[in-house]
This record gives structure tokens, C-alpha cells and sequence, in this order.
């Protein structure tokens, strides 16, 4: 059992290292060649686990090699965006003008039923009101109402607003977190500075978060 608890702790270790270095977009938004890498690494990763008798160097060697292979193929597939074709789909625009496209629709094989449950999700009743419905590349539909249906922005209304920008996570429980304030270009010395002008210490807040502008939200751990 112990032996078991190891190679499983070990095989685990490795699989986050494969995913770090695989990139963000190998979990969310999952294309042909990441779905195929992602389904062989988790299978060759289960082989160790199940069998004591095959070394963990036997799925290693293979995770490696097909990491080694996805970020080479990355780099060329960006360099190079026409070879992408060939492993990939192309974008597929469902509605067009409020009509929807039948023949793209049935190469995409979705039904009307479906397309029309992806409108409902973004409070679309009516498919007229659609510009654009297309489905993208990682399997999620983007629909784009068209312009007389969409929400006024503040410059349409010629109304000023102010931006403060990013908001990020300065203090989380108690903890400062460095590379936020990095970003924001604030020691932690200035911090602790502006915490005491408020009779306060990073220990008494559950979380504070600080703009690009230098605007602050405090919520003490009192308040929670």
C-alpha cells in the first residue's frame, strides 16, 4: 500500500509539472491535438499506478516526449498558422445576420435544438437578433446580438465613468501577496505604511484588493 501511495504521489507531481508547462489553454479550451495529448498522457500516467510491476521511468519517458512534442508543435503552429489547418477545425459561423446556416450547421453537427439552448444561455430568445453565431475552434459558440439589440455602452449614452482598472488581491486571509504588488509597483513597506494610517495590520484583514488607479477595498476579518 505504501509503495502504491509513492508511485501515485510521484505520477501526480509529474502530471502537474506536464500540465504547467503544457500552458492554461490545454485545461480550458481543449482543441483536436490538445484533447489527444491530454487523453495519452492520463492514460500512459495510470499504467504505474495500476501495475507495480512497470517502472514509473516507463510513463515518465512518454509524458516527456509528448510534452516536448506539444510545445514544439505550439511554436510552429503560431510561426506558422496555415499548418494548423491540418490539425484543427475551422471556426463555423452557425447564424449569419439572423439566419441560421444550415450547411454549416450540419457539418458541425449541431441541431437547431442545441443552437438555440446556447442563445437561451446568453439571454437570446430569438435568433434575428443574432449578427453572428460561430463556433469556435475549442467548441464554445460566440454570438454577437447584432447592434440595435445590444446594451448601450457609456459613450453611446455620453455618459463620463471613471476606470479604475484591474482590481488585484493585495492581502488574502492575512497574507500579502507579493507578486500583486510587484505589478502594482508598491513596496511592502508603503503597504504597511497605509495600513497603519488605518489602525490596521495585514493579520486583521481577510481581504483587501487594490486597483490599477490606487483604489482600495478593505474586508476585515471582523466583517466575515
Amino acid at each position: 500500500m505504501t509503495i502504491l501511495l509513492i508511485r501515485t504521489m510521484l505520477i501526480y507531481v509529474i502530471l502537474v509539472f506536464a500540465m504547467r508547462m503544457m500552458g492554461k489553454r490545454q485545461i480550458g479550451e481543449l482543441e483536436i491535438s490538445d484533447l489527444v495529448t491530454t487523453l495519452l498522457i492520463s492514460e500512459i500516467a495510470s499504467l504505474p499506478i495500476t501495475d507495480n510491476n512497470i517502472p514509473i521511468s516507463h510513463a515518465i519517458v512518454p509524458i516527456v516526449t509528448l510534452i516536448v512534442f506539444e510545445v514544439v508543435s505550439s511554436a510552429l503552429l503560431a510561426a506558422h498558422p496555415r499548418l494548423k489547418n491540418f490539425l484543427t477545425t475551422r471556426p463555423a459561423t452557425l447564424i449569419r445576420n439572423g439566419k441560421l446556416c444550415g450547411k454549416e450547421m450540419r457539418n458541425a453537427r449541431i441541431s437547431a435544438d442545441e443552437l438555440i439552448s446556447e442563445l437561451r444561455q446568453k439571454d437570446i430568445a430569438d435568433p434575428s437578433e443574432v449578427a453572428y453565431a460561430i463556433l469556435e475552434q475549442n467548441g464554445k459558440i460566440t454570438v454577437l446580438p447584432k447592434a440595435k439589440f445590444r446594451p448601450p455602452n457609456a459613450e453611446q449614452l455620453n455618459i463620463k465613468v471613471k476606470d479604475a482598472g484591474l482590481y488585484h488581491i493585495i492581502i488574502d486571509k492575512g497574507a500579502i501577496n507579493a507578486h500583486n504588488l510587484n505589478e502594482l509597483k508598491i513596496t511592502r513597506e508603503a503597504l504597511l505604511t497605509r495600513l497603519s494610517a488605518r489602525g490596521l495590520q495585514p493579520k486583521d484583514i481577510y481581504l483587501m484588493m487594490m486597483s490599477d488607479t490606487g483604489e482600495i477595498e478593505i474586508i476585515k476579518k471582523s466583517e466575515v
